[in-house]
Formats: C-alpha cells, structure tokens, sequence
C-alpha cells in the first residue's frame, strides 16, 4: 500500500492560513497579493516561525522546548524579528513573552519604522481587492469611534470606552506614534494636510514604551495635549472595540484611514462602531454659517433655509460642535437599540469573532 506523501507548504502561504485562523482574519487573493505583503515583511525562515507561534505568546524557554530548537539560536532569530516589527512583545513578572500579530490591527502598524514606497502599493493593491472583506465584513467591528467628551449634553453615565481622556489618565505610560495610514498614503501620492505624529499608545504598565522602535514616550501631560491637538484639527478619535483594556487611541481621516474608508470608500456598514451618540442640533441658536460643514469628514451635514440639518450618516464623533459659533450644536445619547455595547475585553472580542467566523483559533492562542 502507497503511502501518503506529505505536502510541503510554502512558508507564506502557511503563515497566510495561520493569520487566517487569528480571529481578526487575513484574506486571501487568488492572483497572490496576500502572500507578497508577507514577502516584503518577512524572510522565508521568519514566516515559517512565525506561522508556529502562538498569541498569547510564550518565553523564549518554552518556545525553543515546544519547538524543540536550540535556545540560542532561536534568541537570535527573536531578536531579528522582534526589531523588524514581526512579534508582539509580552513583558511579565516571568520574563518577556514573544507571539504572534495578527495582520491588522498589529503586524502592519508595526512596519511604521519600515515602510517603503513599495510596500506601501503592497497594501493598497491588497486593499483595493479586497475592498475590506472579511476585515470589516465580520463582526464584532475592530474599532469603535470615541466622541469628543467636551460636547457631550447628557445626565446619564459615560462609559470609560466613551472617554478618550478617562483612557489615558487611567494608563501608566503613554507614547506618541505617526499615522500608519497617513504614512502609507503619503508614500503612494495620496497624502493628506492633517498631522502625522499624532496617535496614541497607553500601557498600564510603566515605563512600556522606553525599548520600542514605532513609539516615542511621552508623558500625560503631553498625551492630553495630542488628544486636544488631535480634536483641533478635526480628526476623529478611534480605539478597539472593547470595554476594558484599549491600549491606544488612533486620530483618524476618512482621506487616509483604512478603518473610516471602510464605510466611506467601500460602503461597508460594519467597518467600524459608530458611538454612543448622535449630533443634536438647537435650531434657534443655528446661524446657518456653515463652519461645521467642512469639519464633518461624513458628509453628514447639509444647510438648508439657513439651518444644518444632520443626516443617518453621523458617526457622533462630535468634531463638527466645536467650531460652532453658537455653541448650537451637542452630542446626545443614540437610542438605545442603535447601542452597540462593545465585548467586556480582548479574550471576549476574539471568542464572538471567531465564533461568527466560524474558526477555531485556540492551536493559535495557547
């Protein structure tokens, strides 16, 4: 009797399956778009580990042991890896635990300190194919939209989730990292005039961010500035879809953005979380002086008979409020069967996610 002959898979396309399996998804193209993004990112012996490691990540003991790789030898490899962006860094009491990024959101916002003009057409050729399938198609949504608190009119409770500010003073450290959007958007010829370094990252752990090649410390002080400049300038603020446990808070442009073009260029009405409010409008105080128009990144806004009118299409980020001049405008609570309570934390969010995908991640979690 023959036996069985072994198929040998590439270690792309096997790191491909394995990002796949991640709650998160990674989607395949048949003409191979998906697998030259891994090859920019990734020499063959860095996908074939990486496609053997496992989320919630593991020391460099344990790992060498299941692996059954000299230790060594596989420190070096971590090393390479880990200062190219490709591993999500673990600190514990026990020591560092390496694991595994899914492809967004963490291993492409990782290559920020590596991205090319070439890598860049990459992702966009990937994105344009895929016109968020899967990503954005699957729930629950990735992200969630956090409104600017300073325009919110209510007596009811805000949720922490709800408190762009709450986040950050809650946290322990705080960084400051460039856009990833904006970046690879500039770098195709489709930039944009809003800021760059101007997103946010947060640990509840100190000093998180002393060792890291994407994310320049900052203090809170500054931290809480970046979240007033970021409102400023009109950007809207974003961060996971969770109740507990975000870790960073990005300043979005439906120009750039890949999560905001996700509705906006590609219709996709599950691409993110509109938040827990709606724009209200007081009509006697409205002039009709149309400043809030252009802040409003939603086409949302329309003036008619010298009044704004709001339309379904607002996402009450609440950027547009504060450039009225008679303060007409304030964010009130949606009603509550268009609330979208976000999963408790991460592990919830992975287990609703692939439950509506139908994957099985647990030989890539633990």
């Amino acid at each position: 009797m023959a036996k069985a002959t072994k198929i040998h898979m590439n270690p792309y396309e096997k790191l491909s399956q394995t990002l796949n399996t991640i709650p998160n998804g990674f989607m395949t193209l048949e003409d191979g778009t998906h697998l030259r993004m891994l090859e920019w990112i990734y020499e063959p012996w860095e996908a074939d580990l990486a496609s053997k490691m496992k989320l919630a990540g593991e020391t460099l003991r344990r790992m060498a042991r299941r692996l059954r790789l000299p230790r060594k030898d596989l420190a070096k490899k971590l090393s390479i890896m880990k200062e190219k962006g490709q591993l999500h860094i673990i600190k514990t009491k026990r020591g560092i635990k390496y694991g595994l990024l899914p492809f967004v959101i963490g291993l492409y916002e990782e290559q920020i300190h590596r991205m090319d003009a070439e890598f860049a057409q990459l992702f966009e050729n990937y994105v344009q194919k895929t016109r968020g399938e899967l990503l954005f198609t699957s729930e629950p949504p990735i992200q969630r939209v956090v409104p600017v608190n300073s325009v919110i009119k209510t007596d009811l409770k805000i949720h922490t989730y709800n408190q762009a500010e709450t986040l950050v003073q809650e946290a322990k450290s705080w960084g400051i990292r460039d856009c990833i959007c904006r970046k690879q958007q500039t770098l195709i010829g489709n930039g944009c005039e809003y800021p760059l370094s101007i997103c946010l990252s947060f640990s509840s752990r100190k000093n998180a961010y002393e060792d890291n090649n994407a994310t320049k410390p900052v203090t809170k002080t500054r931290a809480l500035e970046l979240l007033r400049e970021a409102e400023e300038a009109g950007l809207i603020h974003t961060t996971m879809n969770i109740e507990k446990g975000q870790s960073y808070i990005c300043n979005c442009c439906t120009c750039c953005c890949g999560i905001l073009q996700g509705l906006v260029k590609y219709n996709q009405p599950n691409a993110f979380v509109k938040s827990d409010y709606v724009l209200s409008i007081e009509e006697e105080s409205c002039s009709g002086c149309g400043k809030c128009i252009d802040r409003c990144q939603f086409n949302a806004l329309t003036i008619t008979d010298k009044k704004c009118q709001v339309d379904d299409k607002c996402v009450g980020c609440g950027v547009c409020a504060l450039v009225c001049p008679q303060e007409a405008m304030c964010l009130i609570p949606r009603d509550s069967k268009d609330i979208s309570k976000p999963p408790r934390n991460i592990l919830f969010w992975m287990i609703k996610r692939a439950f509506k995908r139908r994957v099985n991640p647990i030989k890539v979690l633990i």
